[in-house]
């Protein structure tokens, strides 16, 4: 369960607010806005004349499907106003915010997340970060548990969707997540969920899969594949898309020119995480270009400032090239450990 009992009265007293900003990472998912609409929700509840707004600098379509089903509302905006209390969810870097930073740091900042712990936790007043959970809105179910308040329906969709998006259609799940859907699904339909979860891809997504697979290069270490492609968008998902089509390992460059920025997106099946985690690897490589990075072991992103200097083709070579590099050297390295490991037995 999550190790809140002992410092449950911390966490009650920032939801206990009279303002509170709940922040969202950029293209919030179903994980995302679910875990933030929950967070509002118990706020609302524990201080009812309290004023509560979620906000992100973009929200995904399926998360938008979502809203419109339970009637939630997330304001779509940057650099937005902070109040005193700023819970940061399912963030594992500064990068995914359009926030001031030296404003935030200002704040008294609360992250509940089940990403790899970053420098981002090092602003917090207050942390619940557990890496070892699928998604963040596992995290917020169990809270609802441990503090005996059993969440209205609405909230409780928003949750299963985030689960079940984060879980890749509870693939990840563990015995865990099983017994908080069992939890949350009371009254509901999980064929609602599913189908909540299903809506067709718009056709900017679509297109960018088709081109990220077109532009692919893959190059081979030790028998596994891995592919390189660039897109100006959707680049998680076509990462994602690689992987599921065939390769091992997939790097997918997107270069932004009007937010000045770089986005890399890396996914990896499970017998290759067993050698390299691609959260670490990502935020290796993020503070190596400048910016940050993180995520899980089969799935990491990283965000890092673009150099005008340079022609857009360069830094996509450039940026494929350093990802394939650093992947070559983390599994030749822990492939060494482990044969000699091996030998030794």
């Amino acid at each position: 369960m999550v190790k809140i009992m002992a410092s449950s009265e911390k966490l009650i007293e920032y939801l206990k607010r009279d303002e509170i900003l709940f922040l969202c990472h950029h293209n919030a998912d179903p994980d995302a806005i679910g875990s933030c609409v929950a967070l509002k929700y118990l706020a609302s509840y524990l201080n009812p004349q309290g004023t509560f707004k979620i906000s992100a600098d973009s929200v995904s379509k399926i998360s938008r499907n979502i809203l419109n089903e339970i009637g939630e509302h997330i304001d779509v905006e940057i650099y937005p106003k902070l109040p005193k209390t700023v819970f940061i969810v399912d963030t594992s870097s500064i990068n995914q915010l359009k926030v001031n930073f030296e404003e935030l740091k200002k704040r008294d900042v609360i992250i509940i997340d089940h990403h790899k712990k970053t420098d981002l936790a090092e602003v917090s007043k207050f942390h619940i970060i557990e890496e070892n959970r699928p998604s963040t809105s596992e995290i917020i179910a169990e809270i609802f548990k441990e503090l005996s308040i059993f969440p209205p329906k609405y909230v409780r969709i928003a949750l299963l969707c985030g689960i079940v998006y984060d879980t890749k259609h509870l693939k990840l799940a563990n015995q865990k997540t099983f017994d908080i859907i069992s939890y949350l699904i009371k009254g509901i339909s999980f064929q609602k969920i599913l189908y909540l979860l299903s809506q067709e891809s718009d056709s900017s997504k679509r297109t960018a899969h088709l081109k990220a697979c077109s532009r692919m290069e893959i190059r081979e270490v030790d028998g596994i594949k891995v592919a390189l492609s660039y897109v100006s968008s959707h680049e998680a998902s076509c990462a994602k898309t690689i992987v599921s089509i065939g390769a091992d390992v997939s790097f997918v460059v997107a270069v932004r020119k009007k937010e000045k920025e770089i986005r890399v997106s890396a996914r990896c099946r499970k017998h290759v995480s067993k050698y390299v985690h691609m959260g670490d690897l990502m935020e290796e490589l993020g503070k190596e270009l400048k910016g940050s990075g993180g995520g899980h072991s089969e799935a990491g992103g990283l965000n890092a400032p673009y150099d005008r200097s340079k022609s857009k083709d360069e830094i996509i070579k450039e940026v494929l090239d350093l990802c394939y590099r650093r992947f070559v050297e983390k599994y030749k390295t822990a492939k060494t450990r482990d044969n000699k490991m091996y030998n030794k037995m």
